[in-house]
């Protein structure tokens, strides 16, 4: 097991973090499955809504994984995408969120 990811999220926004979270999670499973049916439209949309989801949140390590993402699904670049959502699921396994 790697080290914790710490993210500073904004307390007032405390409530809402295990709904993101949770959605989070259903964005992972959309994007395995783009990337199934070698759909890089849905994928660089599952990018892009990742990354703007996670910047407003405070989220800036997820932020720049969705920036990659739909950069990548928008190349055309599979391989690269495949990279990306190995990093979102160990991101998401090791985020801890400390609200200041």
């Amino acid at each position: 097991m790697g080290l914790q990811i710490v993210e500073r999220i904004d307390r007032d926004l405390q409530g809402l973090i295990p709904g993101f979270m949770e959605i989070t999670h259903k964005e992972i499973e959309a994007l395995e499955q783009a990337l199934v049916d070698g759909d890089m439209t849905v994928a660089a949309r599952i990018g892009h809504n990742l990354k703007g989801s996670a910047l407003n949140y405070g989220f800036l390590l997820l932020g720049d994984i969705g920036r990659r993402i739909e950069s990548n699904a928008a190349q055309n670049r599979q391989e690269e995408v495949l990279v990306e959502l190995d990093l979102l699921k160990d991101y998401v396994d090791r985020v801890e969120v400390t609200f200041v």
